[in-house]
C-alpha cells in the first residue's frame, strides 16, 4: 500500500458536508489518501433535501482538471455529479489526454438519494457513451442502473442482470449498489471473471446522506493504495458500514461518520491521563510510522485510529450487601469516587486482569471473577470497551494501593453519583437487579 495514495475527485458541492466533494475529501483522509477536487456543479441542499444546483462552465472543469495534472498525475479519479453532457464531455477529454492509464471509479449520480434530480435529460445515455468506456469501476444504484438498462431493477436477479449489461457497454467492472432494495440491502460486484454479493443489514432507520458517494471514493482510495477492485470494494464497504454506525441526525436527515467523534474534552487538560498510539501494529505487529493525520503500519497498511481501550470494573460486596467505592489517585476525575478496576494489560485475559487489579487497588486476593455485563465509556483516554466483574471469592482486608487513595463500602441505594457515567449505569443496573 502506498503511504499516501493521491485522489483526484471530480463532482458537485454540498452545503451540508455530508455528500458529494466533502464527503469524498473525508472518505479519502480518513482511509490514509490525500483528496484533489475538481467542482462540476454548486448544490443548494442539506441533509434532507436539494433545492437546487447550478453547473461550472465545461471550460472552468477543464482547467481545474489539467492545472491539477501539472501537479503530476493522481492514483486513482472518482467522479460523482457532473449534471450536464456539456461535463461528461469536458471530464471525457482529460480523461483521454491527460489521465490514461489512470484508474477511473464512475458513480453515476443522477438523483439524490432523497430523490431530487441532480442531473439534466439524456446524461445516462453521455455517460454510458463517453464514461462507461472508461471506468475501472462503475458504482450505479437500482435507480441509476434503470436509467442505463431501460429496464426495472428491483430484485437481485434483476440486479445481476443489469450488471451484466452496464458492463456489456464498457465499464471494466461494475457494483451495483443495492440499498433500495425491499428487506436487507445487498451489493453485486461483477468483474471480467468474477461475480460476488456483499449481502448487508439496516444499520440506521430511514436514508443516511452521502451514502453512494462515501462508498465510492472510498473505492477510489483504495484502488490507488494498490489494492485489487475486488478487495477494494470489501474494504470499502466495511469503511461504509463503520461510517453509518457512527452516522448522527441533523434537523432534516443524517450524517455519515466519517472520522471518530472527538469525545468529552476534560475540564482540566492533563496531558498524562491521554491514551498514546502504540509503536506496533494491532493487526499485524508491524512498525507504525508517525504519519498524519494517522499512524500507517508499514507492513500491513493498517490505518491506526483511537481504538477502544479494554478495562475491567469489579462488583464487591460485603457481608451486609454494601459495595466497594474507590477514590481516584490519579488523573483523569483525581479525587472521585468510582468503583475499582482498570486497563487491561497487553497479553491478559479480561480475568487475569480482573484478578491483578483486585490485588493492586485494593489488596485483596481474588479468584474465579465472574463476568456480569459489559458496556463502554468515553473518557479522556478515548473510547473504553467495560468487562464488568462480580468478585465473589474474596480474602483478606481492604487496603488502598495504586492509583486509589482512598475506598469506601456503601448501601447500594445510597451510592453517590460517581467518576464515570459507565459506573454510575452498573450501579442502576444492581438496582434493577435486586428490586
Amino acid at each position: 500500500m502506498k503511504s499516501r495514495p493521491l485522489i483526484l475527485h471530480i463532482g458537485g458541492t454540498d452545503p451540508s458536508g455530508g455528500a458529494g466533494l466533502a464527503a469524498d475529501l473525508k472518505s479519502t483522509a480518513a482511509l490514509g489518501g490525500h483528496g484533489c477536487i475538481a467542482v462540476t456543479a454548486v448544490t443548494v441542499q442539506n441533509s434532507g433535501r436539494v433545492e437546487s444546483w447550478f453547473p461550472v462552465p465545461a471550460e472552468a472543469i477543464t482547467r481545474q482538471l489539467k492545472i491539477t495534472c501539472e501537479d503530476g498525475l493522481p492514483d486513482a479519479v472518482k467522479s460523482g455529479m457532473l449534471g450536464s453532457c456539456e461535463a461528461v464531455e469536458a471530464v471525457s477529454a482529460v480523461l483521454q489526454k491527460e489521465m490514461s492509464g489512470v484508474p477511473y471509479i464512475l458513480d453515476p449520480v443522477m438523483v439524490a438519494g432523497s430523490g431530487d434530480e441532480l442531473a439534466r435529460g439524456g446524461l445516462e445515455k453521455h455517460i454510458a457513451k463517453h464514461l462507461l468506456p472508461r471506468a475501472t469501476l462503475v458504482t450505479p444504484n437500482l435507480d441509476e442502473a434503470e436509467a442505463f438498462t431501460g429496464k426495472t431493477v428491483r430484485t437481485m436477479q434483476q440486479m445481476e442482470e443489469a450488471a451484466s449489461e452496464i458492463m456489456d457497454m464498457g465499464a471494466s467492472g461494475v457494483l451495483l449498489k443495492g440499498g433500495h432494495l425491499n428487506g436487507e440491502p445487498s451489493d453485486f460486484l461483477l468483474l471480467p471473471h468474477m461475480q460476488k454479493w456483499f449481502p448487508g443489514k439496516r444499520i440506521v432507520p430511514g436514508k443516511v446522506h452521502g451514502t453512494g458517494c462515501t462508498l465510492a471514493s472510498s473505492c477510489a482510495t483504495l484502488i490507488a493504495a494498490g489494492y485489487s477492485t475486488e478487495k477494494s470494494v470489501e474494504k470499502a464497504l466495511q469503511y461504509l458500514r463503520a461510517a453509518i454506525s457512527g452516522s448522527w441526525a441533523r434537523e432534516k436527515g443524517t450524517l455519515l461518520g466519517h472520522f471518530p467523534p472527538m469525545g468529552p474534552v476534560p475540564e482540566v487538560h492533563d496531558g498524562s491521563s491521554f491514551y498514546r498510539t502504540p509503536r506496533f501494529c494491532p493487526a499485524c505487529g508491524g512498525q507504525l510510522a508517525d504519519k498524519l493525520p494517522h499512524p500507517l503500519c508499514t507492513r500491513c497498511g493498517l490505518v491506526f485510529y483511537r481504538n477502544p481501550l479494554p478495562a475491567v470494573i469489579l462488583i464487591l460486596r460485603d457481608s451486609k450487601g454494601k459495595i466497594l467505592l474507590a477514590r481516584r489517585a490519579a488523573p483523569p476525575a483525581k479525587g472521585e469516587l468510582g468503583l475499582p478496576g482498570g486497563f487491561i494489560d497487553q497479553g491478559e485475559s479480561p480475568e487475569e486482569a480482573a484478578v491483578r487489579e483486585l490485588l493492586e487497588e485494593t489488596s485483596l486476593h481474588g479468584a474465579e471473577p465472574v463476568l456480569t455485563t459489559t458496556d463502554r465509556d468515553l473518557t479522556d483516554y478515548g473510547s473504553v470497551v467495560l468487562f464488568i466483574y462480580q468478585m465473589n471469592n474474596w480474602k483478606g482486608t481492604p487496603k488502598a494501593s495504586d492509583d486509589v487513595s482512598e475506598l469506601i463500602w456503601a448501601n447500594l441505594n445510597e451510592v453517590p453519583p460517581l467518576a464515570f457515567g459507565a459506573h454510575d449505569r452498573i450501579i442502576e443496573f444492581l438496582k434493577r437487579k435486586e428490586s
